[in-house]
């Protein structure tokens, strides 16, 4: 939490790269639901001051894109760009609306703490905070308001805590994948899909009649970091990925899919490993295991102060298909 206040607070309205832009839009695109629209690009470059020719116009300004506003101040389109560009997994999660609403709502909680911090007087007033600052003021901010548990659950507790989440402890299960995937483009046709897919039915038959999963990836796929590796995604966790998850079952490692519908496309799957998990005995992590309750309990009180906060300094999110950023309570 600390790294994303700091995060937070170092961010200024940037303009965001001709690239940051397209692969936003894209990957909103991907996943938003059925007839809504990606918003617009925020603007790629500084306002210009110098005076057009006199035959041309000068361009018209592009708004800013508010995606939420936490006490009257906005999250734009381009804050959450260069929010998610400080960690790859942020990047990742972005490609999907659960994942962006997921990163938003974290978002609007660092706010909501740096107002917090503001209010209680906990940053200098005489300067710019400096992020020594911001952790300074969180950690006494937590203290007051929701500090780390005192009390320690019972050992029937812990070790049921450990049971139910068995991933936390160990090496969980993973699936190395090959794939071959057949992009459809943003608003195509019935005609343009089918032929996508008539494609892709097309390479499942060559694979069938034994040519290497490889060469057809390498030659094939649609998905750029797949076709440089000839297809392979390496080793990914399934349960993570409801999707992966069904495509994988039933396979038997050497074994590839049919043609699976996905949510750029169609894909081929081919299963090339697969590893168990491996999990650490409970007296080995017990310690690990009291640190995560502890963790979680203090997360709840913090979201709990900060969501009665924000009834009063007001929040609001502007894009309909990510209102779950924010509690139900919240007006």
């Amino acid at each position: 939490m600390i790294s994303r206040i700091m995060m937070t607070a170092a961010l200024a309205v940037v303009i965001a790269t001709p690239t940051m832009v397209a692969t936003f839009r894209q990957s909103w695109a991907a996943d938003a639901p059925a007839g809504s629209q990606p918003p617009p690009a925020p603007p790629t470059t500084p306002a210009s001051t110098a005076t057009p020719p006199p035959d041309q116009a000068a361009p018209a300004a592009v708004p800013e894109v508010v995606m939420a506003q936490v006490a009257g101040k906005n999250i734009t389109v381009a804050q959450f760009m260069q929010y998610i560009t400080q960690d790859t997994r942020l990047v990742l999660k972005a490609r999907t609306v659960p994942g962006k609403t997921e990163i938003l709502h974290e978002m609007i909680l660092d706010r909501l703490l740096q107002e917090a911090m503001t209010r209680e007087g906990l940053l200098p007033k005489d300067r710019a905070p400096s992020n020594r600052d911001y952790l300074q003021a969180y950690q006494k901010l937590a203290k007051l308001h929701f500090p780390e548990p005192s009390s320690i659950p019972s050992e029937e507790a812990l070790y049921t805590y450990y049971q139910q989440h068995p991933e936390l402890f160990g090496i969980p299960a993973m699936v190395r994948v090959s794939q071959i995937q057949f992009r459809i483009p943003d608003n195509a046709d019935d005609a343009a899909k089918a032929a996508i897919k008539a494609q892709a039915e097309d390479t499942l038959k060559r694979l069938r009649a034994g040519e290497s999963f490889a060469t057809l990836a390498e030659t094939l796929t649609g998905n750029p970091q797949g076709k440089v590796a000839k297809g392979d995604l390496g080793f990914l966790q399934p349960e993570k990925d409801p999707w992966l998850k069904k495509a994988v079952e039933g396979l038997t490692v050497g074994q590839f899919s049919g043609v699976l519908e996905s949510p750029v496309g169609y894909e081929i799957i081919l299963l090339t490993d697969k590893r168990d998990a491996m999990i650490a005995p409970y007296a080995n992590v017990r310690d690990n295991v009291l640190q995560r309750i502890q963790q979680e309990t203090q997360a709840k009180a913090r979201e709990e102060y900060a969501w009665k906060l924000a009834k009063e300094v007001g929040v609001s999110v502007e894009m309909p298909e990510l209102k779950g950023a924010i509690p139900e309570s919240i007006p």
